[in-house]
């Protein structure tokens, strides 16, 4: 989808997504994909 704000971000989130730097980023989807992973352990699908 293309908006008439090009280069702008569309939500919150994403502004605050696209602030953090690379290292962060990285943290932090380690700790989501590691916390994915956790949840499929206990509910037994991994």
């Amino acid at each position: 989808m293309v908006s008439d704000t090009a280069g702008q971000p569309d939500s919150p989130l994403v502004d605050r997504w696209t602030a953090l730097d690379r290292g962060w980023q990285a943290l932090a989807l380690g700790l989501g994909v590691v916390a994915v992973h956790a949840a499929g352990q206990v509910a037994g699908v991994f």
